[in-house]
């Protein structure tokens, strides 16, 4: 039984795999075998590359893979191996500048470029590649292999945008208000159409190498709108101060929205000087809110200000005072001088009576002889003050009217009832109320004099 398990464990161990000794050609080839094995197939590679990948010399195809033989729709690279020149890939008003980069690859002028280029397709329609050149060597002589994949799709899109562009440029370059573009980040012009350049006084190109701060007024009132875009994105009708290259200032109405602009952060801006139309606004405003011939506020106007003086006295708790002013024995100067006289003298008064208030402090010609007079944040005895200095003030200073051609110097007084706010006034027509019949009473009492209310 011994001899018998010997035997088995002896043919057992003639039957092992020698290994060569160190050293050995086997033991090198060995080794050369299992280093090639880990190595990747480059030729695979290739062959299996998504992009396609040509080698030619003097446009003679010397290497194709099957990638790029599709790409110009042969059914095999061996197909395009069979052209004698690459020409039926090639439109023709490309082959003087393919040859020049030829040259230039093979001179090394150039290296690797990587450019955009039409190709024609075996159905005979173009379609666009990236391409990728470079000088190799192949089997010892030097050759150019070309690396390309098709950009068709990009192509058309971008073509697409740049339709899209232009036919945007068209619209704003024929709107018939001033629109420019400026680079979010510095302020750069982009784009400005005709109506910008007529409105700005300077032309395209100047415009185009400026910055949109060059045409604020105030540099802050351009910060606050940047401010207010960055926040909300899309802004319309801002007035703001604008200037054009000349200096000029005048007012704007801006519009903006923010965007992209040949994939940069842009902002797009339209704007218009509504400068005569602020002024024609203006002018309106003062025929409707000024006694023409006084230049004092009228009966309407001073009384909408009067209410919301008497609304923010009540707010913050803060005392309010009024006056109604009478001219003495004004009907006499009419009967006696004339209604131009009578208007002069209408004239005289106002203006005395501006002199002695402060500015915040608003008075109106309420009709015919009559004014009256708000005092924000006056108590009664400080009214009754600022009215003693006015009724001296035209008491001692005689007036000097014109009236049918000449001027004549006349002594004029006025009569004042002052009346304070209190809780019992509902309106500005019970405190004026409560001035009028102190005014009446100072009439009574023998005019030139001021009177209080109860």
């Amino acid at each position: 039984m011994i001899k018998k398990y010997a035997r088995v464990l002896y043919n057992h161990r003639s039957m092992k795999k020698t290994t060569p000794p160190p050293g050995s050609i086997e033991r090198r080839k060995s080794q050369q075998r299992l280093s090639e094995e880990k190595e990747p197939n480059f030729r695979d590679l290739i062959e299996n590359s998504i992009q396609g990948i040509l080698i030619h010399r003097n446009f003679k195809p010397l290497y194709v893979n099957e990638s790029f033989a599709r790409l110009y729709g042969y059914s095999s690279a061996q197909e395009v191996m069979g052209l004698p020149l690459l020409r039926p890939l090639i439109p023709d008003d490309m082959w003087a500048r393919l040859e020049k980069e030829y040259d230039d690859l093979m001179h090394g002028i150039q290296r690797n470029p990587i450019t955009r280029a039409r190709g024609i397709h075996k159905q005979g329609h173009e379609f666009w590649t990236s391409v990728t050149e470079r000088v190799i060597d192949w089997h010892g002589t030097p050759a150019v292999q070309i690396n390309a994949f098709d950009i068709s799709s990009q192509m058309a899109l971008e073509q697409s945008l740049l339709k899209n562009e232009q036919r945007l440029r068209a619209v704003l370059e024929i709107l018939p208000y001033p629109i420019y573009i400026a680079r979010r980040g510095d302020a750069q012009l982009l784009f400005v159409n005709r109506k910008t350049c007529l409105l700005l006084q300077q032309t395209a190109s100047q415009l185009l190498r400026s910055q949109t701060i060059d045409f604020f007024a105030d540099p802050k009132e351009r910060d606050d709108l940047r401010t207010l875009l960055e926040t909300i994105s899309d802004i319309r009708d801002v007035e703001i101060k604008m200037k054009t290259s000349q200096g000029h200032t005048f007012t704007a109405e801006i519009s903006a929205i923010t965007m992209d602009y040949d994939n940069t952060p842009a902002i797009l801006v339209a704007f218009n000087d509504i400068s005569q139309r602020k002024r024609l606004e203006n002018e309106l405003f003062h025929q409707a809110s000024t006694d023409m011939l006084t230049g004092l506020n009228n009966r309407r106007y001073f009384m909408t200000l009067a209410e919301q003086e008497l609304r923010r006295a009540r707010r913050f708790s803060r005392s309010l005072s009024v006056m109604m002013i009478d001219i003495d024995h004004f009907k006499r100067i009419n009967d006696q001088c004339g209604h131009a006289l009578g208007d002069s003298v209408l004239q005289g008064v106002a203006k005395r009576i501006l002199e002695s208030l402060r500015q915040s402090d608003q008075c109106g010609r309420l009709g015919g002889e009559e004014f009256a007079i708000f005092l924000p944040e006056t108590n009664i005895s400080a009214a009754r003050l600022v009215a003693e200095r006015m009724r001296e003030h035209l008491e001692k200073r005689p007036l000097i009217a014109t009236g049918g051609g000449s001027a004549t110097t006349l002594s004029c007084t006025i009569s004042i009832g002052i009346a304070e706010l209190n809780a019992k006034d509902g309106s500005i027509d019970e405190l004026l109320s409560r001035a009028d019949e102190a005014l009446y009473r100072a009439k009574n009492n023998g005019r030139n004099r001021v009177e209080t209310a109860d």
